[in-house]
């Protein structure tokens, strides 16, 4: 398939009129509009690189011209310096087209870079969320004490005091009886095996679902 049949897709699924030439306008519209060369249109997917190829799959997300986009992991492929390309693009869409994203990502990094509010999930359910600044500088799960005491730091010298995670993760079909996490959790006591905690406001929106927070 021609890269503008896959980014004209969604307008033909979506029954959106309009003859060729008008298909084809947009198409090309939409690649410069992600800093590809409209004359592209007529390549196929593979003779792109992995960073082109993303940047066609944006195109295809905007065909529509939508207000809310879902953004699965979307740098996960690629290497650091087409990553910060790809966030950069969206950052620059998000202003010009007043779009609001959903950013699934396990790089907390990059999360803290495109989010303004984060919901932490641990298998399947929320434990933790709030504003950027709240639970970056405030985590109150064990689990995000442990997610954010992971992420590199560019310094060598520096010396960081880990926050260990025992055991397996459990089945997400089959997750344990109370709190998920209690079976990974150095605070853990005999409530968290029996009761699921609740998400819990502890001022400013910042939520947790822990027994002891």
């Amino acid at each position: 398939m021609l890269v503008k049949d896959i980014i004209a897709e969604p307008m033909k699924i979506h029954g959106i009129s309009g003859n060729k030439s008008n298909i084809t306008g947009r198409v090309k519209e939409l690649m410069e509009r992600v800093g590809l060369s409209p004359e592209h249109i007529y390549r196929y997917p593979h003779e792109f690189s992995g960073g082109q190829r993303q940047r066609i799959g944006v195109a295809k997300a905007l065909a529509l011209n939508p207000s809310f986009i879902v953004l699965d992991e979307p740098t996960s492929a690629l290497d650091v310096s087409v990553q910060s390309q790809i966030l950069n693009l969206l950052n620059d869409l998000q202003r010009e087209l007043d779009l609001t994203y959903m950013f699934i990502s396990h790089d907390l990094s990059t999360i803290k870079y495109m989010c303004d509010s984060i919901c932490i999930m641990y298998l399947g359910k929320i434990v933790e969320m709030g504003t950027k600044d709240a639970v970056f500088s405030k985590p109150l799960h064990p689990y995000t004490e442990a997610l954010l005491n992971s992420i590199p730091v560019p310094d060598p010298k520096l010396k960081r005091k880990r926050v260990p995670l025992s055991g397996d993760i459990p089945s997400p079909a089959n997750p344990p009886h109370g709190c998920r996490f209690h079976t990974r959790c150095r605070y853990r006591e005999a409530i968290c095996e029996e009761v699921e905690p609740q998400l819990e406001d502890k001022g400013n929106g910042h939520m947790v679902a822990c027994h002891f927070r």
